[in-house]
């Protein structure tokens, strides 16, 4: 994984991207000196448990649902700074941070998705298929790095920073409505249930189309070095 990660072009083309291209490395280099990309990325795993416990505590309130969105916050300005920091100070780790920040985002996506199965909003047994598409997109993503050199962070123009926008605005949603729309085997079935098994749907969709696709393409590549 670390040839793949030195050969691999990082490919992601979002609505934000030339907003972040241009203005992360200000905000950046107006960081104290104190400041390391580690301290950054020890606030984002805080970030996460703070997200999770916000779904959780919204058994109390649904008002808790904006501490899981500033939590979103924390973790976008942690996230797409650590090594935006690292690049601007050049000390850069290559290996580590590759290493660091995906096992970070790993940890941070399966335990919002239990936060959110842990709390009124969402049944567990969704939020872990959620969390399944999403890591079997993600293994798809670090493949394809390795077998193509190209490190794919976006889709369809959404990357990191759209999903926590469209995250943020399903909280503040959820506060005032998230009916049940029916029920299987006496469990309720919520609104946002049905939305993240749409999710976990398109995730799984992208991953078998991609897949094949690629498969393919390697195939035909790899029979034409031996003709």
């Amino acid at each position: 994984m670390e040839k793949a990660e030195k050969k691999a072009e990082r490919v992601i083309d979002t609505f934000t991207g030339p907003f972040e291209k241009k203005y992360l490395p200000k905000m950046a280099r107006a960081l104290p000196r104190w400041i390391m990309p580690d301290h950054l990325t020890i606030l984002g795993i805080f970030s996460s448990f703070l997200i999770a416990g916000g779904y959780i505590l919204a058994w109390f309130s649904p008002y808790y649902l904006l501490l899981a969105n500033l939590g979103l916050i924390v973790h976008w300005f942690a996230d797409s700074l650590d090594g935006t920091l690292a690049r601007v100070r050049h000390t850069e780790r290559e290996r580590y941070g590759y290493f660091v920040d995906h096992i970070c985002d790993a940890w941070t996506v399966l335990l919002v998705c239990f936060g959110l199965g842990a709390s009124p909003m969402m049944d567990m047994r969704t939020a872990m298929f959620l969390a399944i598409g999403y890591f079997m997109l993600n293994i798809y993503v670090h493949i394809a790095a390795y077998s193509e050199g190209v490190f794919r962070l976006s889709y369809g123009r959404m990357g990191p920073t759209e999903v926590r926008i469209f995250i943020f605005i399903v909280n503040i949603v959820l506060i005032f409505w998230n009916p049940m729309i029916t029920s299987v085997r006496n469990s309720p079935v919520r609104a946002l249930d049905a939305g993240g098994i749409a999710v976990a749907c398109i995730f799984i969709i992208i991953f078998i189309v991609s897949a094949i696709r690629d498969a393919i393409r390697l195939d035909r590549l790899d029979r034409a070095k031996h003709k």
